[in-house]
């Protein structure tokens, strides 16, 4: 690492609040050229305590959402006990989705593997990939179970130039919403991609407590994703966003971001939580691959010694396996979806995805399919051309055209 200062030991963290900086090469995907990281410490942290990261993006290609300036933003992050590195793409024109991708997706890989900030102890569980002009608020209580209270951390344009919409995805990691490890593993740069496009982005608590077992228990999953609606919209109105919001979900957090979908409007469903009286409802979601109804599996699928345990035979407790498909609660067409599934996906979740098409066909209800042909197994897109439509999708459903508002942008790749 090329260092403007030395580090004598981590144990300088402990009071100082010197403006220290160091940097170190990085090479990116987007440019194929190695662009220059500055790491900037924080103002002050507990010695030997793991360092939450922002990884500040800057002059990215997009439009910036977000009008505060960097100094102020990067300062209150240091000020918080962050240390932030500052990437600067200097307006490369393929530093935007859906390009960009590759890179974030990168950076979080280069973390894990200590390739990146190896000189600094760094908290896995709060690694936040932040573009230019944005700022983030974390832990915002949205269920206040006492065993296990539910949160979400939201990253949005700071005094944005206009009205933004947000995107909401369940974590696929149990313990840590933002755990680095499982985004890094599961390739998932959508959040990350979709707050460089002028979205709001807030990542929440999977409903279900750790260790997960495959078992999304109703009601109460249903009870809980609804109230981090409710918050994210009422959260939002104090941020400047639109309270247009769509689900995202891969893995074991696809079927909760179908649910929100397909419970629209069972009052069965709402009074849970926070934010009572705020509306639950989703303009959208993006629907990955993982399991969506329970009546309709293959009969080899590993998991139906572990349902008829908890459930009982599925002859002798059909209504028991239905409540608990997030698809068998959709009787009438719904909000268009985008779906996306690996062509190399377990045969399990293939059929899932393909029963979800037919049910959605047999309700005339909108859909946009796009299968993933990279074999990468059970991992999120890093297609461009399907990250592209799904960007196209996404503005379309939560930012409409009107007088000083972001007009929906046309895709930048004609998708397949």
């Amino acid at each position: 690492m090329k260092a403007i200062f030395a580090l004598v030991s981590f144990g300088w963290l402990a009071a100082t609040s010197v403006a220290l900086a160091a940097s170190e090469p990085w090479p990116s995907l987007v440019t194929s050229n190695t662009l220059e990281i500055t790491i900037l410490a924080p103002a002050q942290s507990p010695a030997n305590a793991l360092l939450p990261v922002i990884i500040y993006l800057e002059n990215l290609a997009a439009p910036r959402i977000g009008t505060e300036s960097d100094s102020a933003i990067i300062q209150d992050f240091r000020a918080a006990g962050y240390l932030v590195a500052t990437l600067d793409y200097a307006h490369h024109p393929r530093a935007c989705a859906p390009f960009l991708n590759r890179d974030l997706g990168k950076l979080r890989d280069d973390l894990r593997a200590k390739k990146l900030l190896a000189a600094f102890s760094t908290d896995p569980a709060h690694i936040f990939i932040i573009p230019s002009g944005c700022r983030l608020q974390r832990d915002i209580l949205y269920y206040a179970d006492t065993n296990r209270p539910l949160s979400l951390d939201i990253i949005y344009p700071s005094q944005p130039k206009a009205p933004a919409g947000a995107l909401l995805e369940f974590s696929c990691d149990n313990v840590n919403r933002q755990g680095n490890t499982s985004l890094s593993i599961c390739s998932d740069t959508i959040l990350d991609a979709a707050a460089t496009e002028g979205f709001a982005v807030a990542m929440a608590d999977h409903p279900v407590a750790p260790p997960y077992k495959g078992l999304d228990a109703m009601p109460d999953c249903a009870w809980r994703i609804k109230a981090a609606v409710r918050t994210l919209r009422a959260e939002g109105s104090k941020l400047g966003l639109s309270g247009k919001i769509a689900a995202i979900g891969f893995s074991r957090g696809s079927g909760m971001a179908l649910m929100l979908v397909t419970t629209e409007g069972r009052t069965e469903f709402e009074g849970h939580g926070q934010n009572p009286g705020v509306s639950s409802a989703v303009q959208g979601a993006v629907v990955m691959s993982g399991r969506f109804t329970y009546l309709d599996l293959l009969p080899d699928d590993h998991m139906i010694p572990r349902y008829e345990k908890v459930w009982g035979a599925r002859t002798n407790h059909l209504e028991i396996w239905r409540q608990h498909g997030a698809l068998d609660y959709l009787t009438n067409a719904t909000v268009p979806l985008f779906l996306t599934i690996n062509c190399s996906e377990a045969p399990d979740a293939l059929h899932q995805m393909t029963v979800l098409r037919q049910r959605l066909a047999e309700l005339s209800s909108d859909d946009i399919f796009m299968l993933d042909r990279e074999p990468r197994g059970h991992k999120v897109t890093l297609d461009p051309q399907i990250l592209d439509a799904m960007n196209a999708y996404l503005h379309q459903l939560l930012q409409p055209t009107s007088v000083g508002r972001v007009a929906p942008r046309a895709p930048r790749l004609q998708p397949k």
